[in-house]
């Protein structure tokens, strides 16, 4: 019996070797596009505008300083909270009297700021302000932040100015209808 050395096939201990070379490589192939597509994911995921801003906190805009420039210096801070936060605004307030005991003649100078805590949070400012703008008894005011309007009926002072929305009140505190716009935009002014 002669043997046929021609026709004899790769030794089957061989074979193996080919294949496990081939699944390395396309597993590195199918990590290398499971890694891409989660980069892109990723990408994605963060690409849109996420900014938080440090909330404004109202005592830090008017000052005891300025509250003595318009009350006097026997002002006396009333009303001094933090910024409280509530989904994406935090709102805090800061008042000061002219230091009287009488509360039919005391005058009071306060602001209230809410203020956009990140992009959801100051585009709720601008709806909430516009739309929440009384049609009766409002006097619109030029040159005053973004947008400002002096509210009759309660002698407030609104303002919307980059990411905050201002309320301010100047005058006698047991008669805020009372209050003169122009009393209230020297307050403004101090503050903003």
């Amino acid at each position: 019996m002669t043997e046929n050395t021609e026709n004899l096939e790769v030794p089957i201990e061989t074979q193996p070797t080919s294949y496990k070379k081939e699944l390395i490589i396309g597993g590195i192939v199918v990590l290398t596009v499971i890694a891409i597509i989660a980069a892109i994911v990723f990408f994605i995921a963060n690409s849109g505008p996420k900014v938080d801003y440090q909330p404004t906190v109202a005592c830090d805009t008017l000052t005891s300083l300025e509250a003595q420039e318009l009350l006097g210096n026997s002002a006396f801070n009333s009303a001094n909270d933090p910024a409280v936060i509530a989904g994406d605004l935090a709102t805090s307030r800061c008042g000061y009297t002219d230091g009287t005991n009488n509360t039919e003649t005391m005058i009071v100078a306060a602001v209230i700021l809410r203020a956009g805590i990140n992009d959801k949070g100051v585009e709720q400012n601008k709806t909430e302000f516009t739309q929440g703008t009384p049609t009766q008894g409002v006097e619109r005011v030029k040159d005053l932040g973004n947008s400002a309007y002096f509210n009759q009926v309660n002698g407030q002072l609104n303002v919307l100015k980059d990411k905050n929305w201002y309320i301010f009140s100047y005058g006698q505190g047991s008669a805020p209808e009372n209050n003169k716009l122009e009393d209230v935009v020297a307050l403004a002014h101090k503050v903003i």
